[in-house]
């Protein structure tokens, strides 16, 4: 038995609306897309650190302080070979070493195959906590951006054996050997419709329900992440269900097909959601299934309505694309599987990020023993009383601006680049970059600006990974 005990989702501040991706597109409709110093590795972080910072989710519930004991990391689009991404994503969160860290990167599917595995796993009584993250940065053809689904996120959920937001009381996975679409080495595979939908999707669909579903009635909310999810109406009236108990796609039009991440961001959603489908508000039941080449489903016990909407808050803050040129420049920064995707190398050491990590990394500075002064980079002697004695603090994640020049021979899609001196809450003053700056009359910045420090890439195409702190107004 385990339970979902906090999450958090990561979207990109930049939107674009179909009709600005082709004439023929709605308006209306938008999908997120990272921005040119953006990648599944910064929009996986950010979900993640938001568990530690997640408050009182219900009430009667206080915030969480629960170390994960295993990472399981899902994308459908990975940026690392001979390397995992799980263990990458929990040295920057500063979990330890030694950890069960695991990749899942082979389908649309692999977020709730995360899921699944950690609820086994929580289940087998071996592991407390574990953290599930999923992420997604797909770009699709240039011309095709209607005709495939794409969208960038991440979720994360930890999993846990304590009492949480809602339990997981079933999951089983429903494997299928018929593909309707995939990869062959280099090669987009595409089999006959009518045919792979029949053998592939609904048969497979069909036989799963019959052995996990015991009393459709029982399901205050029903959600079929898949992309054939209209053909599914028939096979789910066949098996008892009511058309009322279905969750229909709300972020769909919003953010996008989100990939491996969607499953979860369905779930996530659906159990900020009041009433349920069904009308009941408060306790109920919810049937999750994720298809992309089998199924995976998972029944979800909720404990009345939570407090926070973290979905509807990180819809709201997004800015559009104004024109498909400026979506090109941020294809041309992000899709790293382009012929034409060229890196530039910049000056790093992996000697000296390892030995200055809690620096660079976990942002630890240095205060003064004698009259408590707080420096970000080391010093020998106290600037202000001259002790030569420090313990090391946490800096916080946001400040004030406190001086700033804007700069345009550093490499930038959208020049020029402005560089924050910032004095950090509770003390300590970095210089970083400011970042979300496509439109630089949107984003107006001064001296007395509020910001907070967020984990990008140093530079836009990057040939190693360089993941450093930037600077955005709030």
């Amino acid at each position: 038995m385990s339970y979902i005990k906090s999450y958090g989702i990561a979207l990109p501040h930049f939107k674009i609306e179909d009709v600005v991706l082709h004439p023929k597109g709605k308006k209306g409709v938008t999908k997120s897309v990272c921005f040119t110093d953006e990648d599944l590795i910064t929009l996986a972080y950010e979900a993640a650190s938001k568990l530690e910072l997640s408050p009182s989710l219900r009430e009667g519930w206080g915030g969480i302080n629960l170390k994960p004991d295993a990472v399981l990391f899902a994308t459908s689009t990975p940026v690392f070979k001979s390397r995992y991404h799980a263990s990458f994503l929990a040295d920057l969160l500063h979990l330890p070493q030694g950890i069960l860290a695991l990749d899942f990167t082979n389908s649309t599917r692999s977020g709730t195959d995360a899921l699944l595995l950690a609820n086994t796993l929580i289940d087998s009584g071996k592991y407390k906590n574990i953290l599930v993250v999923a992420a997604d940065v797909h770009f699709p053809a240039i011309g095709k951006e209607l005709s495939t689904p794409f969208g960038h996120a991440a979720c994360a959920i930890l999993v846990s054996k304590e009492v949480g937001v809602a339990e997981i009381t079933a999951a089983k996975s429903y494997s299928s050997s018929l593909a309707e679409e995939f990869s062959y080495k280099i090669n987009t595979i595409q089999y006959d419709p009518r045919f792979s939908r029949d053998a592939g999707f609904k048969t497979n669909l069909t036989n799963s329900l019959k052995d996990f579903v015991t009393n459709p009635k029982q399901y205050d909310a029903v959600i079929l992440n898949s992309l054939y999810a209209r053909m599914a109406g028939g096979i789910f009236a066949k098996a008892g269900f009511e058309e009322t108990q279905f969750a229909k796609d709300t972020l769909i039009s919003k953010i996008g097909n989100t990939g491996a991440a969607h499953g979860l961001l369905l779930l996530i959603n659906e159990l900020e959601s009041t009433p349920f489908p069904s009308g009941r508000a408060g306790d109920g039941t919810i049937l999750l299934a994720d298809y992309t080449n089998g199924t995976n489903f998972f029944e979800i016990k909720t404990f009345g309505t939570l407090k926070e909407k973290v979905v509807q808050e990180q819809l709201k803050n997004v800015e559009l694309i104004n024109s498909y040129q400026d979506y090109l420049l941020l294809r041309k920064a992000g899709n790293y599987n382009s012929a034409n995707y060229e890196t530039k190398e910049m000056f790093s050491s992996e000697m000296m990020q390892e030995r200055e990590k809690d620096t660079l990394q976990y942002l630890k500075g240095l205060k003064c023993d004698e009259c408590g002064t707080i420096y970000y980079l080391k010093s020998t002697r106290c600037k202000k009383c001259k002790g030569d004695k420090f313990s090391t603090v946490q800096l916080a994640k946001h400040g004030t601006v406190y001086t700033l020049a804007s700069e345009h021979y550093f490499p930038s899609s959208f020049p020029p680049i402005n560089m924050l001196v910032i004095d950090l809450d509770g003390g300590g003053r970095v210089t970083v970059q400011q970042t979300d700056t496509m439109y630089p009359e949107k984003n107006k910045i001064q001296i007395g600006s509020k910001v907070k420090l967020v984990l990008r890439k140093m530079i836009e195409n990057d040939a190693k990974p360089n993941y450093f702190w930037k600077g955005i107004k709030i």
